[in-house]
């Protein structure tokens, strides 16, 4: 479990009740063109009418009060209790999740984990023939990860050149001067690819500067770059491009992991998997799902119980084995809440793409054999479903 969900789970385990909320951040202060107080009155009266304390509204209508300091489209993600923020973040991009306001004795991170589940490193290099910057970022959040300011030679060629030496010198010691910069901004790139394992890396920039910059970098971060033609180091260059490609980029490592995992499920034997509310409570309660796949357009209003303890999830009261019954909650809540605390993975999906158009399932830790061996478990109850309506 890495610290960002041994974070949540920590959460999750915690006794009382929290505000969460999670909203569009553009204009929750005040400045031209908006009414941020008007906003924040609308987030604070619905947190106040969900039962929230003054203690929690207060805190709430502080930090919504500061702008974030953020262009273009971002979010905002707290949870607050008795007062202390426990959480708050600035989440870059749309909104890929309802707006959600509310106070509970389980706080709502289903936003947050969503965010975080294709929460690539990246690394974006600028490469210029003097100087060079590394960027490193999270795709969910908007402030760079780590940043590095590459100062390279800046010898001063033209009072060289008219000292008398040849157009041909005059190159050769540009080129050599440039190769020396570069080498050292590969340098760097080479130790952040290595210390962050980012999913990919962005050249851009001058050209030439950025040729002789990929001929210096190490093969583990030469196989997981790629060339941007922009040089967004130049005056009044444009960043459209870059934004573009990072966002393909993103989105080609989600579908290409989505792929895979529905492959698991539904691959060879078929015994890997689990399909439905019922079957993936079953296996979160065995700690048995190794990765739950939620179809991303939520679950119609269904609830479950979420439990103080271990099995964390149920469907009925029965299945509580002891552990107190907190009560009925959204169901993604207490399916996301459950497979965090039993460290399996959780990854929304596409809309519709589940077998059987399912609203959740699970690849299993370890199989459990179907009755016909090489059928998916969901198939042969579909057909014994059949055989029964026409018995």
């Amino acid at each position: 479990m890495d610290s960002q969900t041994h974070e949540l789970a920590e959460l999750w385990r915690r006794d009382g009740t929290f505000s969460s909320v999670f909203i569009d951040a553009n204009g929750t202060w005040d400045g031209p063109g908006h009414d941020g107080e008007a906003r924040r009155r609308q987030v604070l009266d619905r947190l106040a009418r969900a039962g929230a304390p003054d203690a929690d509204l207060a805190t709430v209508e502080r930090i919504l009060a500061v702008p974030t300091g953020t262009a273009g489209p971002h979010s905002r993600f707290l949870v607050v209790h008795n007062g202390e923020p426990l959480l708050d973040e600035v989440l870059s991009g749309p909104l890929v999740w309802p707006e959600t306001v509310a106070y509970l004795e389980i706080p709502d991170l289903v936003p947050l984990v969503k965010y975080r589940q294709n929460d690539v490193v990246y690394l974006v290099v600028e490469a210029g023939r003097g100087n060079g910057e590394i960027n490193a970022y999270r795709a969910s959040h908007v402030a760079a990860l780590r940043h590095e300011n590459i100062e390279g030679r800046t010898d001063s060629l033209n009072k060289v050149q008219a000292g008398g030496w040849s157009h041909s010198n005059y190159q050769q010691h540009s080129e050599e001067i440039w190769k020396q910069n570069q080498s050292q901004l590969a340098a760097a790139v080479n130790e952040l690819v290595r210390q962050l394992r980012p999913g990919f890396v962005l050249l851009a920039g001058d050209v030439r500067a950025v040729q002789l910059l990929s001929e210096e970098l190490s093969a583990a971060a030469r196989d997981i770059s790629t060339v941007v033609p922009a040089n967004l180091l130049a005056a009044g260059s444009s960043r459209e491009s870059l934004q573009a490609r990072i966002s393909r980029k993103l989105e080609e490592i989600r579908q290409r992991a989505q792929s895979l995992l529905l492959d698991k499920l539904s691959a060879g034997d078929s015994e890997n998997g689990a399909l439905g509310f019922g079957a993936v409570v079953h296996s979160l309660q065995q700690s048995q799902a190794d990765t739950v796949l939620i179809d991303s357009e939520g679950t119609d209003g269904r609830t479950l119980l979420a439990l103080a303890d271990a099995p964390w999830v149920a469907t009925v009261p029965e299945e509580a084995l002891g552990a107190r019954v907190i009560g009925p909650v959204p169901a993604v809540l207490a399916i996301v809440r459950a497979a965090t605390l039993t460290e399996s993975r959780v990854v929304f999906v596409d809309h519709g793409i589940l077998p059987k158009s399912a609203e959740v399932a699970a690849v299993l830790r370890w199989p459990t054999g179907p009755a016909i061996p090489g059928t998916p478990r969901w198939e042969q109850e579909q057909a014994q479903g059949q055989a029964q309506g026409q018995g």
